[in-house]
């Protein structure tokens, strides 16, 4: 990761609303079937599962699945040598657009759903696809004519920090 200073930063939480449901009834019915057969001893069930698959079951779906739900977050960056981008936890490091390798940025208006299938990382309509939440964002084309789209909290000012300094190049 580079050393240079950001100049610009937006953080946006993963916003599922009522898309939260299919996380937490399996989270709920985990955290259930843990306490009833691993602490108070009493088996869950007509054919209750083995304690060690149960065990394994809740840390996946009790406990890591609603960790990551909580904590991704689609963080983009402005900073003097390029554009930095990261979902977090999925992706381990910032990834960098150098001014270089843009060719047009615009704001744009979709539907994460209708347009792209639904929230976090996608591939459709010949663009690699970032979402977070939301309903605006920012359409980078590169030089090489791939497109990365962008969900942003505020797409006009980061196209106003953008605009500031990958037009300058030659």
């Amino acid at each position: 990761m580079s050393d240079a200073p950001v100049i610009y930063e937006e953080r946006q939480k993963l916003n599922l609303g009522l898309l939260w449901l299919p996380v937490l009834v399996p989270t709920v019915i985990m955290w259930y079937g843990f306490y009833q057969q691993i602490i108070n001893r009493r088996p869950v069930g007509t054919h209750p599962a083995p304690d060690a698959l149960l065990i394994v079951f809740f840390a996946i779906f009790g406990l890591l699945f609603p960790y990551l739900m909580l904590k991704t977050a689609l963080i983009l960056q402005v900073r003097p040598d390029g554009f930095y981008f990261r979902y977090y936890p999925f992706h381990l490091r910032y990834h960098k657009i150098s001014w270089l390798e843009i060719k047009d940025v615009e704001v744009i208006n979709f539907s994460a759903i209708r347009d792209f299938g639904g929230y976090g990382i996608k591939y459709a309509k010949g663009a690699k696809i970032y979402v977070a939440k939301g309903n605006k964002g920012l359409k980078v084309t590169l030089m090489s004519g791939r497109q990365l789209i962008f969900s942003s909290d505020n797409p006009e000012m980061l196209l106003s920090y953008l605009g500031g300094h990958w037009h300058r190049q030659p």
